[in-house]
């Protein structure tokens, strides 16, 4: 592995213009919210095109190629450039969302949502690289940390965002707003991202692919992503085990949505991921991180019996997820240089690809604790298998 982090490719002076990094943040807050806009969506959609295979259609078939189209515009983005992937793949997603709002039918909506959700992943692994290539490594830190946040609030505020808009609008105007918003950032993207002046190697677009699989398949890479798995899979896992469970407490759904949302200034951890790397080094950082998400989690697992007490342990546990992220784009940045996309291409394939299976720690043994309690053993192994992929210099 450490002969892919040595030399950076040569980059002339070009600072990006002003309001680009703001841009790619609230963009990014933006397309993730089409993820997770599907959760609270799924009885209206049900109640209009009717229930069957509406899970499917809302959200399998999005995940799916969400999480494969970061392998696919990952080598693009390498090959033809950064801004090119990221207009054109807005342009598409805005329509693919306004074609979501206007399916007839389960069947439809399915084929709307996978070709959304592949539209969506030309934006992540193309901005993180372009935020590596068109930034000094200061600014590249904390920008970094503020597409991370973005990240990871759509988990949360997507919900919020839909549940309210969909209670106005219906869930048509849902997505129709999103439409909306999507194009008005395209035109944006469009005026303000200008291409980083990199020299990138020259090679064909197969062998670019061809390196993708030869990265993917390393040791260290397969050590990396034994590890991010974990990231947001516990993530998702944790808020599936916690609604059902808060829900049996006799919570109502305004009362579990604040304790959800309680969490969301934790987030903010993620803006300490560049200093304490600086400090301790990009993979000690992620240790750390591993670490006290575990201890979160043990706290949840202990402190269940007390809502209170549940509560500060699920802060504890999105602190650590939230130095996790950046520490992560970081590593998998560093594996894959000077091909930038090729490592967010596959960091995001593993992340979400752990995302979906997050859901299923419902079916983990031992009720709340139990389930709680593996997850947080799965965050410490994971933590040991990323800090013994680190580079050796």
């Amino acid at each position: 592995m450490s002969a892919i982090v040595s030399t950076p490719p040569a980059v002339r002076p070009s600072a990006p213009r002003a309001g680009t990094v703001p841009l790619l943040v609230g963009t990014a807050l933006v397309v993730l919210i089409q993820l997770y806009a599907s959760i609270p969506l799924r009885q209206p959609v049900a109640a209009d095109l009717g229930p069957e295979g509406v899970t499917a259609a809302l959200a399998a078939g999005y995940s799916f190629a969400y999480a494969v189209g970061f392998l696919i515009y990952g080598p693009l983005s390498d090959h033809f450039g950064r801004r090119r992937i990221l207009v054109y793949g807005l342009a598409a997603l805005t329509l693919a969302t306004f074609a979501v709002s206007l399916a007839p039918s389960t069947g439809v909506l399915a084929v709307a949502r996978a070709v959304q959700g592949l539209a969506a992943a030309t934006f992540a692994p193309t901005a993180l690289a372009y935020l590596g290539e068109a930034l000094p490594p200061q600014r590249r830190a904390r920008a970094i940390a503020a597409i991370s946040i973005a990240f990871l609030t759509a988990g949360i505020l997507g919900q919020v965002a839909a549940t309210s808009l969909s209670a106005l609008t219906g869930w048509r105007g849902t997505f129709l707003a999103g439409g909306l918003v999507l194009a008005v950032l395209t035109l944006a993207a469009f005026v303000v991202i200008r291409e980083p002046e990199v020299d990138r190697p020259g090679q064909s677009l197969a062998g670019r692919y061809a390196g993708l699989v030869r990265f993917a398949v390393r040791p260290g890479s397969l050590l990396l992503a034994a590890g991010h798995l974990v990231v947001l899979g516990g993530f998702v896992g944790m808020y599936s085990l916690l609604g059902p469970y808060l829900a049996q407490a006799e919570l109502s759904a305004g009362e579990i949505m604040l304790v959800r949302a309680a969490a969301l200034p934790a987030l903010f951890c993620s803006l300490l991921a560049g200093p304490l790397a600086v400090r301790l080094g990009v993979p000690r950082t992620a240790l750390l991180g591993f670490t006290v998400a575990a201890a979160g989690l043990g706290g949840e697992a202990v402190l269940g019996g007390s809502l209170a007490g549940l509560v500060i342990a699920s802060v504890v546990f999105v602190a650590g997820v939230a130095l996790l992220v950046p520490a992560m784009i970081a590593l998998w940045g560093a594996a894959a240089h000077p091909a930038r996309g090729t490592g967010m291409a596959v960091n995001g394939f593993v992340l979400f690809l752990g995302a979906g299976l997050g859901s299923y720690a419902v079916e983990l043994p031992g009720g709340l604790a139990g389930a709680l309690g593996v997850l947080a053993g799965l965050y410490l192994v994971a933590g040991a298998a990323v800090y013994a992929a680190r580079p050796r210099r």
